[in-house]
């Protein structure tokens, strides 16, 4: 990669907050540079080239040049989102096609950090954080799609039944042991289709839903009963792995 200077990166990066209430749309439009989007509370619903992606806190999307693409906030309560826009001559550095980035505990301080100094763009201080950011940015794990979907006759099916509320209380082999396969051959399905361990998929859906039910006034108590959850701890310790926050951080 190009050594660029602090200075070059302040025209080549533009970082913006933006605060969606329910039901907020952005309506289809590509870009002519690269966006790399994700939410500090709550998930933002996405068609990216007519496929349906998810940006819940934990995971944001990048998004390369000239892809059209649509949101809707879907959550009670205010999301608060992030869209920091990189210069084509940044963008050779990222992947041609969309990607979940996954949004490690450092990098959503770092952003925090980059907004408190944002009011200097011309600060050294503040040119350094930018190139933090890239590298960060550059770095982070990513993967085709948060919460992936297939169409596989035998996957499908068992997918709509992990990610059903209703049976999350049930442990993923109590599941399973319904289905007429083997474990060992589901894995490799999974693996195959998704990318992804059946239990990681699982445990997925299960953040996406305690988000979910966190912004439509859950309790803790109940959400960790209807996970399966016999201690509130247990559940606060989970969301926390998955989200970088606790369910009450994420409510303030």
């Amino acid at each position: 990669m190009n050594s660029y200077s602090y200075s070059d990166l302040c025209q080549l990066m533009e970082v913006h907050e933006y605060f969606y209430a329910q039901n907020d749309e952005i309506a289809a439009h590509s870009c002519i540079w690269g966006d790399f989007n994700f939410s500090l509370n709550g998930i933002l619903d996405y068609e990216i080239e007519g496929i349906h992606h998810l940006s819940p806190p934990n995971y944001g999307l990048w998004i390369p040049a000239h892809t059209a693409h649509a949101c809707i906030a879907r959550e009670i309560q205010p999301t608060h989102y992030i869209c920091i826009h990189l210069h084509p001559e940044l963008c050779k550095y990222f992947p041609k096609t969309t990607k979940a980035v996954e949004i490690s505990p450092f990098l959503r301080h770092l952003i925090k950090e980059v907004l408190r100094h944002k009011s200097l763009p011309s600060s050294l201080e503040y040119e350094h954080l930018l190139h933090v950011l890239l590298d960060q940015l550059r770095t982070a794990p990513a993967y085709e799609h948060y919460l992936p979907q297939t169409q596989h006759r035998v996957l499908k099916p068992i997918l709509q039944q992990l990610a059903n509320p209703q049976r999350f209380a049930k442990s993923l082999q109590q599941v399973l042991s319904e289905i007429q396969f083997t474990e060992r051959h589901l894995l490799r399905l999974s693996q195959q289709e998704l990318q992804l361990s059946l239990a990681e998929w699982r445990n997925r859906a299960k953040i996406l839903y305690a988000i979910d039910q966190l912004h439509a006034g859950s309790t803790v108590k109940k959400l960790a009963y209807d996970l399966g959850y016999q201690h509130s701890s247990s559940f606060i310790e989970f969301f926390k792995r998955y989200t970088g926050q606790t369910p009450a951080q994420l409510r303030e």
